[in-house]
């Protein structure tokens, strides 16, 4: 690993114009095949949601993708928006495109990212470091579009597992989705005014050091040089853990301070 990266409300990402975009090109390309690549009884499936099928999933990430496209490209948003509640919020998104084939929602996603990922390379190139509204409240508009990469690359995965199919992804794409999931985790510290800090050793492909810190209203999660950490996990499953999938927390990160599975209990309960 050449180069560290970092993920913070007040500063954003830290990768240049040229490593996000890639990020998020490689990302966008694989999911857009594999869908393709679906029948239509696997369409109809249960993702690993129970209340969504295959469809229902991929519909919400095309919505939020065009969310996305029209945030930095400063558009009219595609849906009506209002405090966003992560447990009904996307239930009411979908409601727009009840009935949609699933050729038209992959064109959706496909022209969305697009003009995502071509103005987001304007904006990085040119240094902006606007302000955005985000869960976090005003922070570096770059957060806003490593949340929706974060949550595109989740239900990658949430439609592959019950298919029975292995989800693929670069080591680039999990360094950024793993400093995410941990820069979210620590939403509940930060609202409740309580410091964090953690470090942990994310092994797997990709494996790295992250550095996890709540202090004073500003959360970072960054790339360590250190080689050696208290705590210890499988990026994957720490990702999926975090976000409320798979085994808890707990049982992912032996040791893991409890306020780190709050949000993830939040989000299942």
């Amino acid at each position: 690993m050449t180069k560290l990266w970092k993920v913070s409300t007040d500063q954003g990402l830290s990768l240049s114009a040229e490593e996000f975009v890639g990020v998020l090109s490689s990302h966008h390309h694989r999911v857009i095949g594999a869908w393709q690549g679906f029948t239509p009884e696997q369409w109809e499936r249960t993702s690993r949601n129970p209340v969504w099928s295959v469809h229902s999933t991929v519909r919400h990430v095309a919505d939020a993708m065009q969310l996305g496209a029209a945030q930095v490209l400063g558009e009219p948003a595609p849906f009506t928006l209002g405090e966003f509640d992560p447990r009904t919020t996307p239930d009411a998104w979908l409601a727009e495109s009840v009935g949609e084939p699933p050729a038209r929602t992959i064109e959706r996603f496909a022209d969305a990212a697009q003009q995502l990922r071509v103005r987001v390379g304007e904006l990085m190139a040119a240094g902006d470091a606007s302000l955005a509204s985000t869960v976090y409240g005003p922070a570096h508009w770059t957060v806003n579009i490593a949340h929706i990469f974060w949550d595109s690359w989740l239900h990658e995965r949430d439609v592959l597992i019950p298919l029975g199919l292995v989800p693929q992804s670069t080591n680039d794409e999990q360094r950024l989705v793993a400093l995410y999931a941990l820069l979210m985790a620590m939403v509940p510290a930060r609202t409740m005014g309580q410091p964090f800090d953690a470090t942990i050793d994310l092994t797997g492909s990709g494996g790295h050091v992250v550095h996890a810190v709540h202090e004073s209203g500003a959360i970072s999660s960054a790339e360590s040089m250190v080689t050696e950490a208290a705590l210890a996990a499988d990026l994957c499953s720490m990702v999926d853990a975090l976000s409320g999938r798979g085994a808890t927390v707990e049982e992912v990160i032996p040791g893991a301070p409890t306020m780190l599975g709050s949000l993830a209990r939040f989000m299942t309960g």
